[in-house]
């Protein structure tokens, strides 16, 4: 099968933006596992297209993707809480290994800066607060008093929206304050990824950017 890889960047950058900014805005309109479900599938779409020009990365990508979704399924269909545990271990996984991928591409084998790089660029930021979301979600799942400011034993669609308005507020070290963690091992991922949102930003965008300028210019 033929398969348009032309901007593979672009199409990325919108499921993640469906994941990250238009499912949180749904409120409980729809079933809300069934919504989030939908909203995964998408970002997966997005970030398996990233890996199809190379077959180990992309059976890898499809392996976690499986196993990411199979197992929220199952947790869905089944109510039992240790598949949604396991589906955040492995939406933690597939979302970094997608970033790592994207990282070494972008930033270490593209000498020539483009405007799809830079939805690639943008879109890394965004899958590590993806990431960082599932992580989150592992541990308040495995511990519900993790984080205080919002109930970590209600629905599972309303905690991941939780956790993910506190990974991104994070990631930006906005710091609003209402939602906090309180155990040792949540606030050590707090301010680590604070601190990779912050390094991500200053140096590797910045040179990307700074980069296209360039040669905009000399063009």
């Amino acid at each position: 099968m033929n398969w348009d890889t032309s901007h593979t960047f672009r199409r990325l950058l919108l499921t993640q933006v469906a994941l990250t900014l238009i499912y949180p805005l749904l409120g409980d309109m729809w079933a809300i596992n069934f919504t989030l479900g939908m909203f995964l599938m998408l970002a997966l779409y997005g970030g398996i297209s990233v890996t199809l020009a190379k077959p180990f990365t992309l059976w890898v990508s499809l392996i976690l993707a499986i196993l990411f979704i199979g197992s929220y399924w199952i947790a869905v269909a089944t109510g039992i809480n240790s598949f949604r545990i396991w589906s955040a271990v492995f939406g933690t996984a597939f979302f970094g290994f997608i970033a790592s991928i994207m990282i070494s591409h972008i930033f270490f084998f593209r000498s020539k800066v483009d405007v799809d790089l830079i939805y690639g660029a943008v879109s890394v930021y965004l899958l590590i607060g993806s990431a960082f979301t599932e992580l989150y979600l592992v541990f308040a799942l495995l511990n519900p008093d993790a984080f205080t400011g919002f109930d970590a034993t209600a629905d599972i669609g309303t905690v991941a929206r939780s956790l993910s308005f506190f990974s991104f507020v994070t990631l930006t070290t906005l710091g609003y304050g209402d939602i906090t963690p309180v155990a040792h091992y949540a606030r050590v991922l707090a301010y680590s990824e604070a601190i990779i949102g912050q390094l991500y930003l200053t140096i590797l965008v910045a040179r990307l950017v700074g980069t296209y300028i360039a040669q905009s210019r000399s063009e």
